[in-house]
């Protein structure tokens, strides 16, 4: 019989999914694999103790329509005379029971003469300003900004040199459309401000009037995508929003723009294959867009076939593999950055399918876990949030204001805990205004007494799907509080992930002490960008032969292993035998003393040929050299650096990139950024090595 390999070949591929030995999370499962040349139809059968089940279909996925008793299970792939082979897999006892909600079901749901329903309907208007009294001071702030902002140009800078050019124009287009068009929208609904309302509706139709297949298309193409997903996302909630407002004639203008941004939603997802490719973030968000679309547009004239289509386009989606950089441990492959707007996107098309219909996309595994994920990577105390581009950022940068989220707990925390994420998130301060979030901001929260499986906070979290390991001594951070984090990771070195298996970082009360390195630039792929920070160069990893791991690769991957903890110590086994092509085994042990205040790494590194390691380390703080160590001193924390085995020689220390930050960019858009400075190490060159270094913090 023929096999069915089942190997991806490219980082936007699915992983097949469910994987040899994996509990599964919640029932039914998804079942996902990949699609090979020359079969077009596919069966999924599953055997459990008791339990038959069979489906067919054309796709490279199915959902079946009962729920699967917890269990042992195994399955199998076939089409044709060609099968994969049988793959066992279980249901957790305690999985979630999820029945993936009928598109038709919530059209019909989706009234056609209320407005507001999207974000919120007129009962839910007092117990929200209630609920959000800081939160309307905010709003208020925002909303005399909007004023000051005034009504943007139409952008110019695909046709006019002189016009202020695309990195720079999109910024400022998600200041008039994010913030300043949503905020004075929901300013109409949420106060009756009607300088407000007015506002929103000439910055709408603006934006409305402007060519959709033009300078805001979201085909991307040289100038890329940016401005067609604000729209995309923010026009029809808006809409509802000022719906009132609006003469029949500007209705019919904003449900043509709204419709137009849909089809080109669907036509971007249908080009990728989304289902099958869906590594991609910039589609990823248009699953929830062409939601909106669809309900927002519900009566308006539009064809109901065109609509349901883009309804059941986004409920397969949500239903099925979505999210592909997320996994039911909750983690983020992408890192802390873009998990924090990623999550976010999607929150008002699950909240209007939660209030008519019922059931919550938030119950699936990924969401109810994902508190975890923020508690150890996007600690509100933390001075960068590894891993991944954007490291660095905080939510009032200039260099990309509130994608980094001034609140990533929301909805979250309040949802599903556990307390720590709660107290995580009032300790966020109320920011002097909203910058980029603001559709979720007013969300109401369905409480419920569904079983949960978010189970309770750990100072040793795992994210096995993510590829991520965070130890902590105290959950909660504050005083003497030391934490290691650690990547190694299937998702390879793509999209907004580097290559960087086996990078860790190293925080004492939310000082970075050892940190990745480099930055954008003036924005995502310069020069800099592609040739330092992607690479394994700018991480806390080890080249061979001055080499790194491959970038943009999804042949660089890694696994965390076994982690445990015994009273203060804590340990995390990292498996990078597949992360470097010059080796042939690396493994990585990282042992956190919490009481004595030490990290030990130790790496045993074996190649076929006789090698020379560079062992690397990064930093914030200048460190200075000390026999064949180095110490460094930041916010009055010392670190001592101390190599034990494997290495002879002086670390050399510089102070600057080896790649130049505004390499290649015009002189009036340089950009200037906090120093970062780069240790090296290098061993004897010889088949197999063992090092280990020791570093102790002290205050």
């Amino acid at each position: 019989m023929k096999k069915l390999l089942q190997q991806r070949t490219t980082p936007h591929q699915v992983f097949p999914s469910p994987a040899a030995g994996e509990m599964i999370w919640e029932t039914p499962p998804c079942f996902v694999w990949l699609q090979e040349e020359g079969y077009a139809e596919y069966t999924v059968t599953v055997k459990g103790k008791d339990f038959f089940w069979e489906g067919h279909t054309e796709r490279n996925y199915i959902v079946p329509d009962v729920v699967f008793p917890a269990g042992e299970y195994e399955w199998n792939l076939s089409s044709g005379e060609a099968e994969r082979g049988w793959v066992a897999f279980s249901i957790a006892e305690n999985a979630v029971e999820f029945i993936r909600p009928d598109s038709q079901a919530i059209y019909d749901s989706i009234p056609v003469d209320l407005h507001p329903f999207h974000l919120f309907c007129k009962e839910d208007i007092p117990g929200l300003v209630k609920d959000h009294t800081a939160d309307i001071e905010v709003l208020k702030r925002n909303i005399a900004l909007a004023y000051e902002d005034g009504i943007p140009e139409a952008p110019r800078f695909n046709t006019d040199p002189e016009a202020l050019p695309y990195r720079e124009y999109f910024g400022r287009h998600r200041d008039f459309v994010d913030r300043n068009m949503v905020a004075c929208a929901l300013g109409w609904q949420l106060m009756g401000d009607e300088k407000a309302a007015a506002h929103a509706k000439a910055l709408f139709l603006e934006v409305c009037s402007w060519d959709p297949a033009a300078e805001c298309a979201l085909h991307g193409g040289k100038y890329g995508d940016e401005l067609g997903l604000s729209n995309a996302r923010c026009l029809p909630s808006v809409y509802d929003l000022i719906y009132d407002l609006l003469s029949e004639e500007e209705k019919k203008l904003a449900q043509n723009a709204i419709a137009a941004y849909a089809l080109q939603c669907e036509k971007r997802l249908s080009a990728t294959d989304f289902m099958a490719n869906p590594g991609n973030s910039h589609v990823g968000r248009l699953p929830a867009y062409l939601g909106n679309a669809a309900m927002v547009l519900k009566g308006t004239g539009f064809p109901e076939d065109m609509l349901l289509c883009w309804l059941d386009t986004a409920v397969e989606i949500y239903g099925g593999i979505f999210p592909f950089y997320g996994g039911p441990d909750g983690g983020w492959a992408e890192g802390p950055f873009y998990a924090s707007s990623y999550t976010k996107w999607y929150l008002p098309f699950f909240n209007a399918v939660d209030r008519f219909m019922g059931t919550s996309y938030l119950d699936r595994p990924f969401y109810q876990r994902l508190p975890h994920y923020l508690i150890h990577f996007n600690d509100p105390a933390a001075e960068i949030k590894p891993f991944g581009d954007g490291y660095w950022c905080h939510s009032e940068n200039k260099e990309w204001p509130g994608f980094l989220a001034q609140d990533p707990f929301r909805i979250y925390a309040e949802k599903f805990g556990p307390a720590e994420a709660v107290e995580m998130e009032k300790s966020i301060p109320q920011p002097d205004v909203f910058l980029l979030h603001l559709l979720d901001i007013f969300l109401p929260v369905r409480k419920d007494n569904k079983r949960r499986i978010t189970g309770e906070a750990s100072c040793l979290q795992t994210f096995p799907y993510a590829g991520l390991v965070s130890m902590r001594n105290h959950i909660a951070g504050g005083e003497d509080t030391m934490a290691v984090m650690a990547r190694a990771s299937r998702y390879g070195a793509f999209s907004h992930s580097h290559a960087d298996q086996g990078s860790f970082v190293l925080f004492y009360e939310g000082t970075a002490l050892i940190s990745p390195s480099g930055y954008f630039g003036r924005s995502y792929g310069t020069i800099h960008h592609f040739q330092w920070t992607n690479t394994t160069a700018a991480h806390n990893c080890i080249l061979v032969d001055g080499e790194g791991q491959l970038t943009r690769s999804h042949l660089t991957i890694g696994s965390v292993g076994a982690c445990h903890q015994n009273g203060s110590i804590y340990t995390a086994e990292l498996d990078l035998d597949d992360a470097h092509p010059a080796l042939r085994n690396w493994k990585r042990k990282l042992t956190m003393d919490a009481d004595e205040r030490t990290l030990m790494v130790e790496d045993f590194v074996e190649a076929d040929n006789e090698v020379t390691l560079d062992w690397l380390l990064h930093s914030l703080s200048r460190p200075e050299a000390d026999g064949n160590g180095a110490f460094l001193t930041r916010n009055g924390i010392c670190l001592d650096i101390c190599p034990l085995e494997g290495i002879d020689t002086a670390a050399e220390i510089i102070d600057y990139f080896p790649v130049d930050l505004n390499e290649g960019e015009p002189e009036q858009y340089h950009v200037t950024m906090p120093e970062q400075f780069h240790m090296t190490w290098k061993t004897e060159k010889k088949k197999s090595h063992h090092i280990i270094v020791k570093m102790k913090i002290s205050k």
